[in-house]
């Protein structure tokens, strides 16, 4: 408890500072990094007797994942001709590129699907997801609606916590996670929806109420069904953490893990019903 407590009062304010004073190439750098990581941690726990050139290439081909929506976010959307284009690109890259690996370098090819299927799904769950905070932050108030996501997760995180560990007994998914609890889960919800419209009332004052609502909720379910699903993938892996980067609380993947559903969410709500944030 003391090395989570620690962790969270240094990396907390370290990470609020960062992204209210980086530029958007500094806050991709940030991204590209922190993907790399929770990668290696997938591919670590995915194949764990893959050898390091094996899980050196899923890095690399998520990374380049993340780069290409780094450099669509910047093409004007427009020029439909070459919107995301990059991305699309990306993708089929890293499919083509793992059947030519495992084709031409590993030994069992009759195997080799199994292999192919884990990297491509580590890459998209992982880059894939996680590149849409990049296409958040390139919106025209980017860095205002990457704290309403971040804040939002962590006061779920927080509410689920308080109220679980308070009057929670009735277990949310025992197979998956038994620690969650459906009355955490209301909680988690209670106070993501109250950090939204708190948010909106200092940071997003142009943001209807409804918008609020409708993005506080919808974001809080997508970061509890996100935790679960990563729970899910250790689970079936059994790993108990992704990893130990951040002391007391497992490895980068347990740490974003809520973000990666949440953060399309955001992206195309705002895209389609709020054009004009």
């Amino acid at each position: 408890m003391l090395k989570r407590a620690l962790t969270a009062v240094i990396g907390i304010p370290a990470v609020i500072l960062f992204i209210n004073n980086s530029s958007e190439k500094a806050f991709f750098i940030f991204v590209l990094l922190t993907a790399a990581i929770a990668l290696k941690e997938f591919f670590c726990m995915a194949q764990p007797d893959e050898g390091i050139w094996g899980k050196g290439l899923g890095i690399l081909l998520g990374c380049i994942v993340l780069t290409s929506f780094f450099l669509d976010s910047h093409i004007s959307p427009e020029n439909s001709s070459s919107f995301y284009f990059l991305s699309a690109g990306a993708c089929a890259l890293s499919l083509i590129t793992l059947f030519f690996y495992h084709f031409f370098f590993t030994g069992n090819k009759l195997k080799a699907l199994d292999l192919i299927v884990v990297k491509i799904f580590g890459i998209f769950y992982i880059a894939l997801l996680f590149s849409y905070v990049i296409l958040i932050r390139a919106l025209p108030d980017g860095v205002e609606l990457v704290f309403f996501l971040i804040f939002i997760t962590w006061a779920g995180d927080t509410g689920a916590y308080i109220i679980g560990s308070w009057i929670g007994k009735r277990a949310l998914c025992p197979d998956i996670s038994p620690k969650k609890t459906i009355e955490g889960a209301f909680g988690s919800a209670f106070f993501g929806i109250l950090t939204a419209i708190l948010f909106k009332m200092f940071f997003l004052k142009q943001m209807s109420i409804l918008h609020c609502l409708m993005l506080g909720f919808g974001i809080n379910i997508m970061n509890q069904f996100g935790d679960l699903s990563e729970s899910m993938i250790k689970r079936s892996f059994g790993a108990k953490d992704s990893g130990s980067v951040l002391p007391g609380h497992g490895g980068m993947l347990d740490r974003i893990d809520s973000v990666l559903f949440a953060a399309p969410f955001l992206f195309y709500y705002i895209k389609t019903a709020m054009p004009g944030i």
